[in-house]
């Protein structure tokens, strides 16, 4: 049976986490609780606090705004972005473009451009684009 330890670094980083957690209002705990939820990309002290500041510079200030808005979260950015998002949101949507050939011909990017901008959000953070619907 083999026991693994924590290593010294990787305790002092949870150390210092719960402390900056801890320094927080109730209010922003709720909010970073929210985002720890939802993202995948955001992960230690600095990110969530330069988020949510970018998250502040478009109206989004409490955890409640954010569970409202928050579309998603896509690696990346650019065009092709845009194209997946809008793909994918047509789908769970449940419109379903048949036959294949046809669907294959949808420019989604044009879909994002002529539609869908004008409905959602998009924040650009640390090589990832997070989509949000207007509220």
């Amino acid at each position: 049976m083999t026991t693994s330890t924590l290593s010294a670094e990787f305790i002092k980083a949870r150390e210092d986490f719960a402390a900056w957690y801890d320094a927080k209002s109730e209010e922003e705990q709720l909010f970073i609780d929210e985002i720890s939820d939802r993202t995948h990309y955001i992960i230690d002290e600095e990110d969530y606090d330069d988020f949510i500041e970018e998250l502040l510079s478009h109206g989004i200030a409490s955890a409640g705004e954010f569970e409202d808005a928050f579309e998603g979260e896509w690696e990346g950015y650019g065009e092709r972005i845009y194209a997946e998002f809008s793909e994918d949101l047509i789908e769970q949507i449940g419109y379903d473009i048949q036959p294949e050939f046809i669907a294959n011909c949808v420019d989604w990017e044009l879909v994002w451009y002529s539609s869908l901008r004008y409905d959602y959000n998009t924040v650009e953070f640390k090589g990832n684009t997070y989509f949000f619907r207007n509220i």
